[in-house]
């Protein structure tokens, strides 16, 4: 062991050795130190004896825990052990009070459920419990390094998921931020991570022909997958504001859907000219289910809303021999249609409900209920397009 007692100028000079792990060893409290990983990442330990038995406590990560923090930790694990008391016993106790799983739900609950949309809440939950608590269980949030973080990451870009890997790490990112908030932690293990894939932005647009060949496959694709596609094409609205539709939002007679702000990503309330077939579709779908609320209720679990999209849209593409393309990319099709057409971009921002150019900041509170009748003429115009796909005429 070194003679010396370890200095700050001393850690922060430490190098990785060739890829290999080391120790240097505190002069003045034996058993303390500091490992340096591999990689260069530094973390405090201490050694001592139990029972006759050599054991190891990491106390945590330098510069985070600092090296007066770490000493005064080490001094307190020796004393436990000298009374026979195991160190790593406190240990297990606090890291299931700050597991991963536990910290994750209290994030949700806390933060994700009063400041996000419901949608916004149900993804975030999601890519946290499927990526992360799902390698990680609940072990102590606070023991979590960056090199967890990379790991989970470089897995999805492996298998081919980069956007998902991105989407994962904003994620992760958030979580992390809102614990370093809530004093659980000094620093966020994600600080300094980059995005592990490149920003593509999409822009598949589907052709006439393919267009037509989704449509027609839809009358094999069964319900309510079929009515909520169709209804995808004739609205451009999004798959998520469509599949969650209730009833009380429609108003068949005015051929108006009113989607609330709570429910679209713009965060105002938004309403949709319905045309002749997307009344034709919900008038004739799900009428025996007017009960539940939704116009697409789950058919397992009450209270849901239906969510077999994956198996529906491998279904389809073998159906209508169209690829390489997402439900998402209708909103694309629908607006590039419609510019074809001759409408005006501010109506095709109205339609797709967007806040940027025509309708952002100020302007978009004065013009919140204008362009119904120009926003109906274009949806009127882009149905007759789709029905002379269809029927070929």
């Amino acid at each position: 062991m070194a003679s010396r007692p370890l200095t700050d100028i001393a850690i922060r000079k430490l190098k990785p050795r060739a890829g290999k792990r080391f120790e240097l060893w505190d002069g003045s409290l034996p058993g303390f130190g500091v490992r340096v990983s591999g990689k260069g990442t530094k973390s405090f330990v201490v050694l001592y004896r139990l029972h006759g038995r050599p054991k190891r406590l990491t106390l945590g990560r330098y510069p985070m825990l600092s090296l007066a923090e770490a000493r005064e930790k080490a001094r307190e694990a020796l004393a436990m052990a000298a009374e026979g008391r195991d160190p790593q016993a406190k240990r297990r106790t606090r890291s299931t009070s700050h597991g991963c799983a536990d910290v994750v739900a209290s994030f949700v609950t806390l933060h994700c459920e009063r400041h996000n949309r419901a949608s916004t809440t149900k993804e975030t939950r999601r890519m946290l419990e499927q990526h992360f608590v799902s390698q990680w269980g609940n072990r102590d949030v606070r023991e979590i390094e960056r090199q967890d973080v990379l790991a989970v990451l470089d897995g999805l870009v492996a298998r081919g998921t980069g956007s998902t890997a991105n989407h994962a790490l904003a994620a992760i990112r958030k979580f992390m931020n809102w614990c370093v908030e809530r004093g659980l932690l000094e620093m966020s293990p994600c600080t300094g991570v980059r995005a592990p894939a490149p920003k593509v932005a999409r822009s598949r647009v589907l052709s006439d022909e393919e267009l037509a060949a989704v449509w027609a496959a839809l009358a094999s694709a069964g319900a309510p997958f079929d009515t909520i596609v169709r209804l995808l094409i004739l609205t451009g609205q999004r798959r998520t504001e469509v599949a969650e539709m209730r009833w009380e939002e429609v108003d068949l007679e005015q051929r108006l859907w009113a989607l609330p702000e709570a429910r679209n990503k713009s965060a105002r309330e938004h309403i949709v000219p319905l045309t002749d077939m997307a009344v034709a579709l919900l008038r004739t779908h799900g009428r025996e289910r007017i009960d539940s609320g939704f116009l697409f209720p789950s058919r397992r679990t009450p209270g849901r809303v239906f969510s077999g999209f994956s198996k529906c849209k491998r279904r389809l593409d073998d159906a209508s021999g169209v690829s390489d393309w997402r439900l998402h990319d209708i909103r694309r099709t629908v607006a590039t249609g419609m510019a074809r057409l001759g409408v005006a971009p501010h109506v095709v921002e109205r339609v797709l409900n967007h806040s940027s150019g025509t309708f952002a900041g100020v302007a978009g509170v004065y013009n919140r209920f204008g362009y119904l009748p120009e926003m109906r003429d274009a949806l009127e115009r882009w149905e007759r397009h789709v029905l002379g796909l269809v029927t070929g005429k």
